[in-house]
C-alpha cells in the first residue's frame, strides 16, 4: 500500500471520490480525523481541507505513515481516544468492512461522540457480499454492505445523509468477473492491489476521473465499494 497510494488506480480513484464529496462542505472542515489511516495515503490527502489527525492500529502501518510528515495516533475505530464534540469532520474509509471491528454500530456512536454537532462523517466502504473473494481474505474483510444499510445504522445513531452513492462503477465488469468466475478457479490469498501496466493504469484513472465527476450529478447504482456523507443532529 505505501509504494502504490500515490499512482495505483484504485487510491487514486477512491482521492477522486473524496474529493467530490468534500469539496462542497471544505469550508466547515477545520479539525479532522481519519480513523484507519493505513500507510498514510488519504490522511495527507485531506490536509488540503483542514488540519488532520491520523488514527491507526497497526504499528508498522503508523511508522510508514509517520514518514509522510503525518501527525498519528494509536488507536482503534470503537475506543476512540478523543474528548467529545471535537472534530468538524471524521473520515473512516475501508476500517468498517474489517475483522477488527466487532461492533459496526459501536464504531459509529463513537464517531458521534467525538464529532461537534453539525460535523461530518465520510464514510468509503466495501459493498455488496456477492464480490467477496480471495481479496476478502488477504484484507481480513469480515463483512460488506449495501449503501442502504449503513444509510439505516446512520440514520438510527443520530445521523442524517445528505448523498451516498455507489463507487467504481465504471469498472464493475472487471471486478464481478475477477471475484465471480476467476477467484472461483484460482485460490489465492493475494490481494487484488498490485502494480499494473502504466498504460492500463492510467486508463483505469482516466475511468474514475470521469465517474468521479458524474457524482456531482447523480447517484450511481452499483459499485464494489460505496461513499455516504452525513452530518451529526
Amino acid at each position: 500500500m505505501y509504494l502504490l497510494e500515490n499512482s495505483h488506480f484504485w487510491f487514486v480513484g477512491k482521492r477522486f471520490f473524496i474529493k467530490t464529496y468534500l469539496d462542497p462542505i471544505k469550508r466547515n472542515t477545520h479539525n479532522i480525523l481519519d480513523i484507519g489511516s493505513g500507510t498514510g495515503g488519504a490522511t495527507k490527502f485531506l490536509e488540503k481541507y483542514g488540519k488532520v489527525t491520523g488514527i491507526e492500529k497497526n504499528n508498522y502501518a503508523i511508522s510508514l505513515a509517520k514518514k509522510r510528515g503525518l501527525k498519528i495516533i494509536k488507536g482503534e475505530a470503537e475506543k476512540l481516544p478523543f474528548k467529545n464534540n471535537n472534530f468538524d469532520l471524521v473520515t473512516i474509509f475501508d476500517v468498517l468492512y474489517h475483522k477488527d471491528v466487532k461492533d459496526v454500530k459501536k464504531a459509529i456512536l463513537e464517531i458521534k461522540r467525538v464529532l461537534k454537532q453539525n460535523g461530518y462523517i465520510l464514510i468509503a466502504d466495501s459493498a455488496l457480499n456477492f464480490l467477496k473473494g480471495n481479496h476478502s481474505h488477504s484484507t481480513y474483510e469480515k463483512r460488506r454492505f449495501t449503501a442502504g444499510e449503513l444509510v439505516n445504522v446512520l440514520r438510527n445513531n443520530g445521523f442524517v445523509t445528505i448523498k451516498h452513492s455507489y463507487i467504481y462503477f465504471s469498472i464493475f465488469p472487471l471486478v464481478l468477473l475477477k471475484r465471480i468466475f476467476i477467484d472461483k478457479f484460482f485460490k489465492s490469498k493475494d490481494s487484488d492491489v498490485f502494480s499494473v501496466p502504466k498504460v492500463i493504469n492510467l486508463l483505469l484513472i482516466f475511468l474514475l476521473k470521469l465517474e468521479s465527476l458524474l457524482l456531482n450529478y447523480v447517484k450511481l447504482p452499483i459499485g464494489s465499494s460505496m461513499v455516504i456523507l452525513s452530518v451529526k443532529k
